[in-house]
């Protein structure tokens, strides 16, 4: 039975049910982001931060009580499945049955908790310091443009002030951004170009409660500094501990786009078996991957732990 009371920051675990890959590409971060920010404005439920990790999803949310949290997460669920479901011509449920979550009381508590949120990257091997990762979205709290040049509208190219005013236009009407939406901006953009419509749209749907955080914190600088001096710690939201770098999953996605099996559509998740057997093998050829990463990878029934 969940529990909750008055001011408590719960810190929420949401998992893909076959424990297989969610994140994949930059598009499914945005569409799942830009789906939080939509939705916790709807709900009325302040976030303080969030971290996409390839299988999973951790947040730190203040909801008044248990039925505003359950409502937002059922609609960021089956929003999300439905969107992801439709990009990569799959069927049937996304996420594990229930989400994982756990109270926090004290400030200690909702600082370490927190702490524990933004350093997942970190505890992965993914990045030496949170703030380094982009999908915990850390750097954001203080700067704009935290992976790329801030853009100067007058200089740019067309294509990519178009890209921007739609996302502008698509933010104020309230409507998160689909797959569709982003593969038609991000097409024709260069490298450069991506990473700049990349940090524009997580900085005009940040929805974190920066109030908030300072307060617990005493300043958003402080909590930034705190990722560094200590990882946080969790027992209580039902994850389970696996002492595994996911650098191996970044590797496969690598190989994987070399192939450009991971362009719209997502054609890795519509192989046929006999292909994605060829592809494991390849991905344990070339990564560093183990059977059951390659496994979760492909989204197969995987080896027993």
């Amino acid at each position: 039975m969940r529990r909750h009371s008055q001011n408590a920051l719960h810190h929420t675990y949401k998992i893909t049910r076959d424990r297989g890959v969610l994140f994949y590409r930059p598009s499914d971060h945005l569409v799942y982001y830009t789906l939080q920010s939509v939705l916790s404005r709807r709900h009325h439920l302040p976030v303080l931060g969030t971290s996409h990790m390839y299988t999973h999803v951790h947040e730190g949310v203040q909801p008044v009580d248990l039925r505003q949290l359950s409502a937002y997460e059922h609609d960021l669920s089956s929003i999300f499945s439905r969107e992801y479901n439709r990009e990569a011509g799959r069927k049937g449920v996304l996420f594990s049955g229930r989400f994982g979550s756990a109270p926090k009381h004290t400030d200690k508590d909702k600082r370490s908790s927190l702490i524990y949120v933004f350093n997942n990257p970190v505890e992965k091997k993914l990045v030496g310091k949170a703030v380094a990762d982009r999908w915990n979205f850390l750097a954001y709290y203080e700067h704009e443009y935290p992976f790329s040049r801030k853009p100067v509208i007058r200089y740019c190219r067309r294509r990519l002030v178009d890209a921007i005013h739609q996302v502008e236009h698509e933010f104020k009407a309230g409507r998160y951004l689909n797959y569709a939406l982003l593969h038609r901006l991000f097409g024709p953009l260069d490298p450069e170009e991506k990473e700049q419509l990349t940090d524009f749209i997580i900085q005009r749907y940040f929805f974190f409660d920066r109030k908030s955080c300072e307060e617990l914190f005493g300043s958003l600088g402080r909590m930034v500094s705190s990722t560094e001096l200590t990882t946080g710690k969790e027992f209580e939201v039902g994850e389970t501990f696996e002492p595994f770098s996911d650098i191996p999953y970044r590797e496969m996605c690598q190989v994987a786009d070399q192939y450009r099996l991971l362009g719209p559509g997502m054609a890795l998740l519509r192989l046929p078996e006999v292909r994605k057997a060829r592809l494991a093998q390849l991905l344990r050829q070339r990564t560093s991957a183990s059977d059951v990463q390659v496994a979760r990878f492909l989204h197969y029934t995987a080896p027993t732990v």
